[in-house]
């Protein structure tokens, strides 16, 4: 009894105990999972997050409350919150391959400056506080809107407008160029 197409018809044969249901809703968000886990955490761990946040989603389907979010928002949250710990738990990361330049159409030139600038991103990304990282990665990555990201991070609409506004103000910071230490004269 898998013909529903849509997520709450699928979480609610998910929440039944239907293992294709939940096959079939695991492909369609997986990707997302782990775009986002990635972002946050790097390679290395991203898949293992993922893996857990769909332990999560199979044990507490019946959890879910399609009038509270929608699911792909408290999918997302699932893996957000999984994030965080896991870098409470080891503190650093590495996003070298989460920024790795995909598209092979580019002469040689512009795939070399479009990598270093990816790196660039990386390492900035990298010093950000984990929450700034996530704020910018869920509106800019995930194209999240707004009142989703806000969701996803359990901040008021305002309060995520201004994590990202700062999160925005980091990143250029760290993007700027170092001023010059030579002196003219």
């Amino acid at each position: 009894m898998v013909a529903e197409s849509d997520d709450d018809g699928l979480m609610r044969q998910v929440a039944a105990g239907n293992e294709t249901a939940f096959r079939i809703l695991a492909a369609r968000h997986l990707p997302a999972m782990l775009r986002l886990a990635r972002r946050l955490l790097g390679t290395v761990d991203a898949e293992d997050a993922a893996q857990e946040a769909l332990v999560r989603i199979w044990s507490n389907a019946g959890q879910w409350q399609p009038e509270r979010s929608r699911l792909s928002t408290w999918i997302h949250t699932i893996v957000y919150r999984l994030c965080l710990d896991r870098l409470r738990q080891i503190r650093t990361v590495a996003l070298d391959e989460a920024y790795e330049a995909e598209d092979e159409s580019p002469g040689a030139e512009e795939q070399v400056a479009l990598a270093s600038d990816l790196r660039r991103l990386g390492i900035a990304m990298e010093h950000l506080p984990p929450r700034q990282r996530a704020a910018l990665t869920l509106f800019y990555y995930d194209e999240m809107s707004g009142s989703d990201a806000a969701a996803v991070m359990d901040l008021s609409l305002k309060a995520y407008w201004s994590l990202l506004h700062r999160a925005r103000q980091a990143l250029q910071a760290e993007l700027a160029p170092a001023p010059s230490t030579s002196r003219k004269g």
